[in-house]
């Protein structure tokens, strides 16, 4: 199998879990839909399998969407007839160029020592905080829906803020302002693909939790014991929902699309089910002890989204 990542304890017969995974470097290709193709070749997606984006090479979704996953936490989407070349894929220094078409980068954890930069339509930016960014090479700018990006071109430099669009094309990097809710299909793809992700998280996390490598290590004062022993969050194969998900190492967070995504030691102490109209409370004791050792439960309640035997959101099409 081609996970493109180190696994512990990997083991997918008859549903079996496995445990977190620490991710080796960045680029693996972790969903499709429509016709995708790396380097020319069109990606034929297998349940469990997951193309891994060298160096130098280019994936180009033609009619079709994708999702990469990057440094832990951090996730690359790809509308139709885009495509990006894969710089160097370090979790030191992962670096990539959109060629063509639109990207939006969702940076939900930035963990310490990993960094992100891309280039587009000539310009250098660097992702240094966790947002929400869209990068359209054919247009030629960059839209900060939430976070902070710093873009160079030569020797100017501008820090774009959250609402803040860049033109990457004149002779001068352009700073405006536009509206965050001004989305399209594509973003809301995205939100999409973010709950779906989320939803993975609740079920992996509830599982690792429970596990008895997680026990031992939470009881000796690691927060990341199920993480190898590491503080930081990591990838976790979901074997339910066909997919990896995000654990962070300690407490909890939430994505820019909104979603919640909880570490092992708070899933039992701060989720419980959502009422119907609100988002899931945040609480400690008894009660939420007791909501979490309930079925899972879609964060959204989108209509159709199954932890059964598949997901919507889960592996390849």
């Amino acid at each position: 199998m081609r996970f493109g990542y180190a696994l512990l304890c990997v083991s997918l017969a008859g549903g079996a879990w496995a445990q977190s995974v620490i991710s080796a470097h960045s680029g693996v290709v972790h969903y499709i839909e429509g016709d995708v193709a790396i380097d020319g070749s069109e990606v034929h997606p297998r349940f469990a399998e997951f193309p891994d984006l060298k160096n130098g090479q280019v994936l180009a979704t033609e009619e079709g969407r994708a999702e990469i996953l990057l440094t832990p936490g951090v996730f690359l989407r790809l509308a139709e007839n885009s495509s990006v070349r894969m710089i160097s894929n370090s979790l030191s220094g992962t670096h990539l160029q959109v060629i063509s078409g639109t990207a939006l980068i969702e940076a939900g954890e930035l963990l310490p020592g990993n960094a992100i930069a891309f280039d587009c339509a000539g310009a250098r930016i660097a992702l240094p905080k966790k947002g929400l960014y869209a990068m359209d090479a054919n247009a030629a700018k960059l839209r900060v829906y939430d976070g902070q990006a710093l873009v160079s071109v030569g020797d100017q430099q501008v820090t774009a803020r959250k609402s803040h669009e860049i033109a990457l094309d004149g002779e001068k990097l352009a700073d405006t302002k536009f509206d965050v809710k001004d989305t399209d299909p594509f973003y809301r793809w995205n939100a999409r693909r973010a709950e779906y992700i989320a939803d993975a998280n609740l079920v992996a996390a509830r599982v690792e939790s429970n596990s008895n490598s997680y026990a031992s290590g939470y009881a000796s004062g690691s927060s990341g014991g199920y993480a190898g022993g590491t503080a930081g969050g990591s990838w976790n194969w979901n074997p339910y929902f066909g997919m990896f998900t995000y654990l962070p190492g300690s407490g909890m967070y939430m994505s820019p699309f909104g979603s919640m995504f909880y570490s092992p030691g708070m899933v039992g102490v701060a989720y419980i089910p959502q009422r119907a109209s609100g988002t899931p409370s945040v609480v400690s004791g008894t009660a939420a002890t007791a909501a979490a050792s309930a079925g899972p439960v879609s964060h959204g309640g989108f209509s159709g989204v199954s932890h059964g035997g598949g997901h919507p959101g889960g592996g390849h099409r």
